[in-house]
């Protein structure tokens, strides 16, 4: 493969020079193996645990579930979820792994028709099916209340 040099405005050599670092640290992440997982999951707090699967559960089932749904459910604010939800990803981060959840916006629309935007987590399929069998193995096998997906 040839390189090519490019010339870079000096006022722009620290936001280019950011931007390749940003696609270096993106090469480098690992993807997720169930070891990895059980390790992650046997590292977080139980609050931790629910929030993984919660979120497992509706990511392997297809649903979307949102930020506050999460919230409610375990029985934080939104902004003690995102806390614990940042502390996870920086277990992640630390051990160079992807995020093991994630957060996108989505419109939705309102009984009133209007239209807002939601925040709803996203969890790669192959981590939520993970998580959810190391969660049988490790209970044996029985269902979890506080991991059934909010209604």
């Amino acid at each position: 493969m040839d390189y090519v040099m490019v010339p870079v405005p000096e006022e722009y050599v620290v936001d280019v020079m950011r931007h390749v670092a940003r696609l270096v640290a993106r090469a480098s992440v690992i993807p997720w193996d169930d070891e990895s997982l059980v390790d992650l999951f046997e590292e977080v707090d139980e609050v931790s645990r629910t929030v993984l699967s919660l979120v497992a559960r509706n990511a392997s089932s297809g649903k979307d579930v949102s930020e506050e749904d999460v919230a409610q459910a375990v029985e934080l604010n939104v902004r003690e979820l995102r806390s614990i939800v940042r502390d996870i990803n920086e277990v992640a981060t630390r051990d160079k792994r992807e995020p093991a959840l994630a957060l996108r916006e989505v419109p939705v629309v309102l009984r009133n028709g209007r239209t807002v935007q939601r925040r709803m987590f996203t969890m790669n399929e192959a981590v939520a099916r993970s998580i959810k069998a190391h969660e049988r193995s490790s209970l044996g096998g029985s269902p979890s209340v506080a991991a059934d997906p909010p209604e």
